[in-house]
């Protein structure tokens, strides 16, 4: 799921509706933003995020769904639809 350019997309899936309100509302937890802050169109880079909250941002979404994201994958061109969608493509199938 890598463009030419290098960069990590996921295209043709939409992230689950529970997966992207989760992921908005631990990013605006974790930078501190405002809840009328709109996320889901900017990168974490976009929104002001330092180095330690992307590794608070990657942790918590391991924990709270047992998904890798990898650090370049955080930190490139990736918005946040774009990373709960990703979230949504790797989460291991329960059942």
């Amino acid at each position: 799921m890598s463009s030419a350019s290098g960069q990590n997309r996921v295209v043709d899936v939409d992230a689950g509706p529970t997966t992207l309100l989760w992921l908005r509302t631990t990013v605006r937890e974790i930078l501190q933003l405002a809840e009328s802050e709109d996320v889901d169109t900017r990168t974490l880079r976009e929104l002001g995020a330092g180095s330690l909250q992307v590794v608070a941002v990657q942790f918590r979404i391991l924990q709270e769904t047992a998904v890798n994201v990898e650090m370049d994958e955080l930190v490139g061109a990736s918005h946040i639809a774009d990373l709960a969608m990703l979230i949504d493509v790797r989460r291991p199938a329960t059942r």
